[in-house]
């Protein structure tokens, strides 16, 4: 697959590079009350697109701050709504919990709750591996038009992951990879939070755009 390392050096390259981070940061903080996290989102939505158009500099200037709320909302109602099935499935988990805690009888509470928390644990994992495997493809379709809709097409996913299934997997394992890194900056505390979270995550949203750049021809059709 061409252009890897690119993934993982464009950022520094950037002439802006700090300016931007320290843009970036303010909006982490913000992210605390939850208002900085859309920004964010849509920041390196904006980042997979400007890969998808070969830009230069994929790192777009804090420039419309507005534009990218909103892109950055949408995309964060996508990923609400593929961890809705997670979600869901807590749910018997919990009440079975609360009425064990509340119930004289329980130890049959406790053992239901032990013979769903199985299963449901088996389901999470799969489901888990599987979204993580989709992650970059859902994340260049939903880059194209910015639209929830074409997001949540599971059929062209399975098709575009079927005709692509070798780099969407490396890309996948480098996203991961690198997400977790994300978390290597609070060890540096501060500054090094900023730096690398804000690193992991862009570099994750150029490989996004690198795996588009890479599908085959006849995968392209929305």
């Amino acid at each position: 697959m061409k252009d890897l390392g690119k993934a993982f050096s464009f950022f520094f390259k950037d002439p802006s590079w700090i300016t931007k981070t320290l843009i970036a940061a303010g909006f982490m903080l913000l992210s605390l009350f939850g208002i900085g996290i859309p920004v964010l989102v849509g920041y390196c939505v904006q980042v997979t697109q400007r890969v998808m158009k070969r830009e230069q500099y994929p790192m777009p200037a804090w420039s419309d701050v507005g534009v990218q709320f909103v892109t950055g909302f949408k995309y964060c109602v996508v990923l609400f709504l593929y961890a809705l099935p997670i979600l869901l499935l807590y749910i018997p988990f919990i009440v079975l919990v609360v009425a064990e805690s509340i119930s004289g009888d329980s130890e049959a509470l406790g053992l239901a709750a032990t013979l769903y928390l199985f299963p449901f644990m088996i389901f999470i994992i799969g489901y888990s591996i599987l979204l993580a495997a989709a992650s970059p493809i859902i994340l260049y379709i939903f880059a194209e038009r910015e639209r929830i809709g074409d997001a949540l097409d599971v059929a062209r996913i399975f098709r575009e992951f079927k005709m692509n299934w070798q780099n969407a997997l490396i890309i996948a394992l480098l996203t991961t990879a690198i997400e977790s890194f994300a978390f290597v900056g609070f060890i540096a505390f501060l500054i090094g939070v900023f730096v690398t979270v804000f690193y992991a995550y862009t570099a994750a949203a150029y490989l996004a755009g690198l795996l588009y750049l890479e599908r085959p021809q006849q995968g392209s059709a929305a």
